[in-house]
């Protein structure tokens, strides 16, 4: 694949959601951190990043990045994120990645988190089934991978509700993030659609890459 080339038509639409890039600006920039802001207490176990409150500023130069990269089609440690919409509020309610990107393959990883207000509501669920049938029907990915963290139980949910297969442990794998520890991770993988629950999506193909 010619990453570069790589059409992304966006947003990709459920019918609870939508999928859309970040945008450049006060308003992506203050909603991100105020979600951050909320959802502390549950991130802060599980993600190097959340170890503090972000200044609105601070998102702001997140989101640069994220566009830069979404611009060159870069595959360094923020991936190629979306922003998580509830349709029926316009609320931003979550964050998903496409990351650790082999265009060669072609594969890549997805991580993901919501915020506290709106969990429980199956939201990461549906978007992460509507950005696998992405990964496969648009962008012609051979492998989807998710990794957790064995202890983080409510990630693991996830993808074993999809029906990705386990493909093992990855023992001492790295540090954890709550107490600075070795701890093991899980990866789990889908090389196909197959059985994966059914869902309404849509994203429209003429849309060019911008």
């Amino acid at each position: 694949m010619n990453k570069i080339m790589t059409n992304f038509p966006l947003p990709i639409i459920t019918p609870r959601l939508l999928l859309r890039k970040p945008i450049m600006g006060y308003v992506d920039a203050n909603e991100y951190t105020k979600a951050v802001t909320e959802s502390m207490d549950e991130l802060r176990q599980w993600m190097p990043w959340a170890q503090y409150h972000p200044t609105v500023n601070q998102t702001e130069e997140y989101i640069r990045e994220c566009c830069a990269n979404w611009i060159l089609k870069s595959n360094n440690n923020i991936g190629l994120p979306l922003w998580i919409i509830e349709k029926a509020s316009g609320m931003f309610v979550g964050h998903i990645v496409m990351w650790n990107i082999a265009w060669d393959i072609p594969k890549l990883e997805l991580g993901f988190w919501t915020r506290t207000s709106h969990t429980r509501k199956g939201y990461i669920t549906e978007a992460t089934n509507a950005l696998t049938r992405y990964c496969f029907l648009q962008l012609g990915i051979r492998r989807v991978e998710i990794r957790c963290e064995a202890k983080n139980v409510r990630s693991q949910s996830i993808p074993k509700i999809l029906g990705f297969q386990l493909d093992g442990t990855l023992r001492n794998n790295s540090i954890a993030v709550a107490n600075g520890r070795h701890t093991d991770a899980l990866i789990f993988s889908r090389i196909d659609l197959e059985d994966l629950p059914e869902l309404e999506v849509k994203w429209d193909n003429t849309t060019k890459d911008t």
